[in-house]
């Protein structure tokens, strides 16, 4: 675990060493992602693509790309620079301040607002939009900060 130190500048932040275990592929700088609790696996440090299904397990954003076997660091608490966001059909807008949950289909991604009071279904993981952006076909896969809250 690396603890940012206090100081006046950098937002404080918690970073947890992680290894990709998801056989699919890559966890890419911004996809969210859950330690695997299996029996057969789980031993605190595995991770894969995080799904709605996995809130529980929900242990940060990648901080950079994460190869298959590799190992990285996830931000589990504080400030992450970059946060993928799920593709979605139609149209929306993420403003600041909007509580982002783990997509139910799309693994690593985050998708739409929930509101202050189902924050417990949550498990109270979950992740604060910072800034604003809407979904257009021009741009249908947009990243953004956030407040990333998973421990």
């Amino acid at each position: 675990m690396n603890i940012q130190h206090l100081n006046r500048t950098d937002a404080e932040r918690v970073q947890v060493s992680v290894r990709n275990v998801d056989g699919s592929g890559s966890i890419t700088t911004g996809m969210a992602a859950a330690f695997v609790v299996t029996a057969a696996s789980g031993d605190g440090i595995g991770t894969v693509r995080a799904t709605a299904a996995m809130g529980r397990q929900f242990a940060g954003i990648a901080a950079a790309d994460i190869a298959i076997n590799a190992y990285g660091l996830v931000v589990a608490w504080g400030y992450a620079a970059s946060v993928y966001l799920s593709q979605s059909v139609g149209s929306w807008t993420i403003t600041a301040g909007d509580t982002l949950r783990l997509n139910a289909t799309e693994a690593g991604a985050l998708t739409s607002v929930i509101l202050p009071e189902a924050v417990s279904t949550q498990l109270y993981k979950y992740v604060i939009a910072l800034g604003t952006i809407a979904d257009t076909i021009s741009n249908p896969r947009p990243y953004m900060s956030g407040l990333v809250r998973a421990m």
